[in-house]
């Protein structure tokens, strides 16, 4: 213990943000006002700006300088009521939801079933003019998350005329998530979609109906931000900390996000708290719209295009105060993996940490722009899928003080290293580095599906539903 301590260059300043972490029931109140009295915060519902007021308001009570909204447009979406009902050999009508941007139309054809939609399932002979029932799992044999949205597009592309997403996870009901305004695509549970499957199994040839009344129109959406400045500022350079704001509109979205928001939200009071020994400014974010396209990032990505080459660091706190060791997912920086490795030391803490990086979060957009970025991760878990995330389930009981205080005090100490450390070994890399590790991560394909998708409509305009022609116009996500 002796060793520890005698190393540890920010010993005190530990003490400090620990102990306050530890005995506030700052984080917990937040999270509170957030998911039970703002709800879900989805982009053009009242939860969304209120939030944002609330947030505005509490940072600035803790002393954080230059907090304000930045307000910024979207192609939104509002959700309508949808049925999925068998018309042969039987009739069964079951409990489902649209995904957001799913269109309003009314689709008849034969279901098929792909399982997990390993890449080769998606075969424009077997699917083109069917509906396609796709579960939420990865398939097996795949090194990387295989996300809904790919799921999606490449149903699309090979002809599907509608789109069933069906969850893999018992009793968590129909999932979300977003996808492209193309064909009309709902959510259906693990029970009713296995219902499903057998019926196919056992009947050779299922035809359902689909009808979706959802509308993809223009939304207003926020983000905040906020400076922790150092009393003593040694250089112009800063680091951000982010979290989107928004879950999705059927939950309270307390994991993902709220929980991350309330872990920023905590890192800016404890750091104005240790800013006599701050040296460099940090900045604290939230990001408006990221279920539905990463809205937010892109945009403050944009807007403050200028003063990222001044940001040393990124880190995103996505459904920060959910279970598991809060440690880092490096976006191929290893001088970062280097430096965690001996703070770990330092903080007497776990911190595990892996070199990767996905486009489905909002550190993607940094990134893109070369800053040096994580996100927190538990490396040493097995994941297979969302759990409760992105279903109705995902509500303030699923989170854990515990989760929350961890994630707080371990994140908000590796900022303050991050801003104090002298050389700052991590390089920007060139649009040729990115794109071999985007092309290493086995994200390279994923990405050009979103041109192979703009070209699939241009092919087949005259046949692309209206929405989706205004939707492009209003400039949607990919």
């Amino acid at each position: 213990m002796t060793e520890i301590i005698l190393t540890n260059p920010y010993l005190k300043v530990d003490k400090k943000i620990v102990a306050e972490v530890y005995t506030s029931s700052e984080t917990m109140d937040n999270l509170k006002i957030l998911c039970d009295v703002h709800g879900s915060r989805f982009p053009g519902l009242p939860g969304d700006k209120n939030a944002v007021d609330y947030i505005v308001g509490k940072l600035k009570e803790y002393g954080c300088e230059n907090v304000h909204a930045e307000e910024f447009t979207i192609a939104g979406w509002n959700r309508g009521p949808a049925t999925l009902e068998i018309v042969s050999p039987i009739k069964r009508s079951f409990d489902v939801i649209s995904l957001p941007h799913s269109i309003g139309a009314e689709v008849e054809a034969e279901l098929v079933f792909i399982g997990p939609g390993a890449i080769p399932d998606y075969d424009e002979e077997k699917l083109k003019g069917k509906i396609v029932m796709v579960t939420s799992a990865t398939p097996s044999g795949m090194k990387r998350f295989f996300h809904r949205s790919e799921k999606y597009m490449r149903s699309v592309k090979a002809g599907a005329a509608g789109w069933v997403f069906m969850n893999h996870y018992p009793a968590y009901g129909p999932p979300t998530g977003g996808i492209n305004p193309v064909i009309p695509a709902i959510g259906i549970s693990y029970e009713d979609g296995s219902f499903i499957e057998r019926l196919i199994e056992r009947e050779g040839k299922v035809v359902a109906r689909i009808k979706t009344t959802d509308k993809n129109v223009d939304t207003p959406t926020w983000n905040v931000i906020a400076d922790v400045v150092p009393d003593n500022m040694v250089d112009d350079e800063y680091l951000c900390v982010g979290s989107h704001l928004d879950g999705h509109d059927i939950s309270q979205g307390a994991v993902d996000p709220a929980s991350g928001v309330a872990v920023v939200m905590e890192i800016a009071r404890n750091l104005v708290k240790v800013k006599d020994k701050l040296k460099r400014r940090v900045r604290c974010m939230t990001f408006g719209a990221e279920e539905i396209g990463l809205y937010g990032s892109y945009y403050y990505a944009k807007a403050h295009e200028a003063e990222l080459d001044k940001c040393r660091f990124m880190l995103n706190l996505d459904s920060a105060g959910g279970g598991g060791k809060k440690g880092l997912n490096i976006h191929d920086f290893p001088a970062i993996d280097v430096l965690v490795k001996k703070w770990e030391k330092e903080m007497v803490a776990e911190i595990p940490t892996k070199q990767g990086v996905s486009p489905y979060s909002d550190h993607w957009p940094f990134f893109l722009n070369s800053v040096p970025c994580a996100s927190n991760s538990d490396p040493t878990a097995t994941r297979s899928g969302r759990g409760y995330g992105h279903t109705k389930y995902d509500t303030l009981d699923k989170v854990d003080i515990k989760n929350l205080h961890l994630a707080s005090a371990n994140h908000t100490r590796i900022l303050f290293r991050v801003a104090n450390e002298g050389g700052w070994n991590p390089k920007r890399k060139t649009k040729a580095e990115i794109d071999a590790f985007i092309k290493e991560q086995g994200y390279d394909r994923t990405i050009a599906l979103a041109d192979e998708m703009r070209q699939y409509i241009k092919d087949n305009y005259k046949e692309i539903h209206p929405e989706t022609m205004e939707w492009i116009k209003r400039g949607g996500a990919w």
